[in-house]
Order: structure tokens, then C-alpha cells, then sequence
């Protein structure tokens, strides 16, 4: 970190966990991880999805998966309690949900509340042409938008 301030002590920093970042894991696998920022200006990133592995495959429906509504609360309090006990600012780099089950926006609208009343932002994953009919992606399928889109944007201004 001193490096990278020596160089800019301006722009925010994210950093990284453990354990492919999990949100629902973080407690375990980064209880005592802390970073010294000179500037004081770094967000921890963590990563969830609401599948059973939390991997973001969604190999199986809904129901095989073992969602629930709050899911994905569920699975990103460990990480925004240990925010809430360090005291330092958070920040979900990556989470989405297939298009195929409308069930699916239930949880990513419940999970983005919960961010929203947490003071924490994050980032969809995925957007672009070349992800063309994968189920996760919020491209537009030719002029029509994907369903996760609308709730999406319902949490844009929060």
C-alpha cells in the first residue's frame, strides 16, 4: 500500500479477500485481514452468488439450488458485519443471478435492499455482446432488455 500511495493518494483502493473473495465466507477465511492505507481510502470487495456452491453456475433450478427469497442477505452478512466491525467501507464486485426463473429477481432484489440499507454499492455480473445467451448477462437480448435490468435499475439512485 505504501507504494501504490506514494504514487496516488487520491483514488480509492479495493482490496481483495480470500477464498475467491466470498461475501459468505469472509469472516472465516479474512477475520484478521486488514490493510494500512496511508490515505485512508480502500474498500474490502467481495464476490456472492445464491446458488448452493455460491460459485455463480446455477447448474441446477431454483428449488434444486435451495434458494430462498433472502438467500442472498443471508450470504453477504458475514462480510458486511465484519464491515460493520472493523469499521471500513465494503463493496460486492460481483453478484447476479440467471434470467430463466423469475423467483431468481426476488433474491437479487431482496440482496440489493439489503446493500442499499447497508451503505454499500456493487457491481452485476455480466454485461456485454460477448456474453450473447449466457443466463447471467444483463446485455440486451436483440432490443429486448433481460429481466434482471429492471431490478437493477430500480436500486441505481439509492
Amino acid at each position: 500500500m505504501d507504494g501504490v500511495r506514494a504514487a496516488d493518494r487520491i483514488h480509492t483502493v479495493l482490496v481483495s479477500g480470500d477464498g475467491w473473495s466470498g461475501a459468505w465466507s469472509w469472516a472465516q477465511n479474512n477475520d484478521t485481514f486488514s490493510v494500512n492505507d496511508p490515505a485512508n481510502n480502500i474498500m474490502y470487495e467481495a464476490h456472492q452468488y445464491f446458488d448452493a456452491d455460491s460459485s455463480g453456475a446455477y447448474a441446477h433450478s431454483y428449488d434444486a439450488e435451495g434458494a430462498y427469497p433472502a438467500v442472498g442477505v443471508d450470504r453477504v452478512k458475514p462480510f458486511v458485519n465484519w464491515l460493520k466491525q472493523h469499521r471500513v467501507r465494503g463493496f460486492v464486485g460481483e453478484h447476479g443471478v440467471p434470467d430463466a426463473d423469475a423467483r431468481w429477481l426476488t433474491v437479487l432484489d431482496n440482496f440489493l435492499s439489503y446493500l442499499d440499507a447497508n451503505g454499500i454499492g456493487g457491481t452485476y455480473w455480466a454485461g456485454g455482446q460477448r456474453w450473447g445467451n449466457y443466463p447471467l448477462s444483463v446485455e440486451p437480448n436483440g432490443r429486448k432488455d433481460r429481466p434482471q435490468i429492471a431490478v437493477l435499475v430500480k436500486h441505481l439512485s439509492r
